[in-house]
């Protein structure tokens, strides 16, 4: 985990939007222009973390149009947590915004809605919620908030947070306990008609079922590494 001090680039309300990438060769360019488009976004790092498709090549194309756009590649699957951690050490800003990769419907508006209210003091962290986009990806932040990835934070509050680097999956946990921990507002914003390629849908039935089986066993160690009681109390 990244221990020097921020640098701001561009001044104190610098924004940078991290948007880890395993494999998302055929969504990376809608979400990288969303995130560019955007007027309270001062740069995008897509961290292409030991993909095995053309999403470096994808994410470079759209990077060769745009300066402010960087993309980075890890030699093998890190994780999620650790791609974030490589993003948010390139960042060298204090605000960061976290986006995943394989969002539909995402627009520029949803990217700033996310920003606002922690760039203007209003709160520590925000979290975007999903709303009619699908029913299933809707009930999934209806019933645990905690676990979305969209997040916008003051990095300075939250580099602290234990076992960060191998969380994995348990990454937005980590990131909600210790706002829970250390007392730090967290506000929701709702997106309207976001939504999100479901793991079924990305590797079909049985290995979509075990990459949610995988992730979930990702968050409960970690939960467990920490000595903490039910998820429950988060929320």
């Amino acid at each position: 985990m990244p221990t020097s001090a921020r640098q701001p680039v561009g001044g104190d309300h610098a924004v940078t939007v991290v948007i880890p990438a395993h494999n998302e060769a055929s969504r990376i360019e809608a979400i990288a222009r969303a995130a560019l488009q955007a007027p309270l976004v001062t740069r995008v790092i897509i961290v292409d973390d030991g993909s095995t498709d053309d999403t470096a090549q994808a994410a470079a194309a759209v990077a060769a149009t745009d300066a402010r756009l960087e993309v980075l590649q890890t030699q093998a699957n890190e994780g999620k947590s650790a791609a974030l951690l490589h993003g948010i050490q390139a960042a060298r800003t204090d605000l960061i915004a976290f986006i995943d990769a394989d969002l539909i419907g995402l627009t520029p508006q949803h990217i700033d809605d996310l920003i606002r209210p922690v760039l203007a003091g209003n709160c520590d962290m925000s979290l975007g919620l999903f709303r009619g986009g699908r029913l299933h990806t809707d009930l999934a932040h209806m019933t645990t908030p905690f676990l979305s990835g969209q997040r916008c934070l003051h990095w300075e509050l939250f580099r602290d947070a234990p076992f960060l680097q191998d969380a994995r999956y348990a990454v937005e946990v980590a990131f909600s306990i210790h706002a829970r921990q250390r007392g730090l507002s967290v506000c929701t914003v709702t997106w309207h008609g976001v939504t999100h390629v479901t793991q079924r849908e990305k590797h079909g039935i049985v290995r979509g079922y075990l990459s949610y089986l995988r992730m979930y066993a990702e968050i409960a160690f970690y939960v467990a590494r920490l000595g903490l009681k039910p998820l429950a109390h988060l929320w």
